[in-house]
């Protein structure tokens, strides 16, 4: 089990990582809203998505991401597909236009990365990659368990 000083090291450690996504940010040539950009690349990865699954991914409120979706969506970047299922919901998905900005904004932040990390391995990327997914995975865990046990009444 991990102690709390190495969740201090940890936490000193994710603090560094908001400065350097903040750099990464800045860097972008992206130029509409950042949280649209994570949205493009999210749709580009996962393929069509509902709102509500979009939401709870980036941990907003639905409005929010309602939000979001229409501002890519009078770009021309993405569309609203209904769901063939039961035709009340929607999917989202990215347009060709939104399929073309995501792949040049990826290909431009591939490229900044590679340059700052010229002194990395492949494998120390791989293995990085890897323990940001374990952490995410983590807390994800987590806060499922969490969910559950206030809907039973305990904390």
């Amino acid at each position: 089990m991990v102690s709390e000083e190495g969740c201090g090291d940890l936490l000193a450690g994710l603090h560094d990582m908001g400065a350097v996504i903040r750099v990464i940010k800045r860097d972008m040539p992206f130029t509409g809203h950042r949280a649209g950009l994570a949205l493009l690349m999210t749709l580009r990865r996962s393929g069509e998505l509902r709102i509500g699954r979009l939401a709870c991914m980036f941990e907003v409120d639905q409005s929010v991401m309602s939000r979001h979706v229409a501002d890519l969506e009078e770009r021309g970047w993405i569309e609203r597909v209904p769901n063939p299922r039961d035709g009340r919901s929607w999917y989202v998905r990215l347009t060709p236009d939104g399929e073309r900005v995501a792949e040049e904004t990826l290909g431009q932040v591939r490229h900044l990365l590679a340059t700052a990390l010229a002194d990395w391995t492949d494998e120390d990327v791989a293995e990085l990659s890897f323990l940001l997914g374990r952490l995410r995975h983590s807390f994800d865990a987590h806060r499922a368990h969490r969910a559950a046990t206030v809907v039973k009444g305990h904390r």
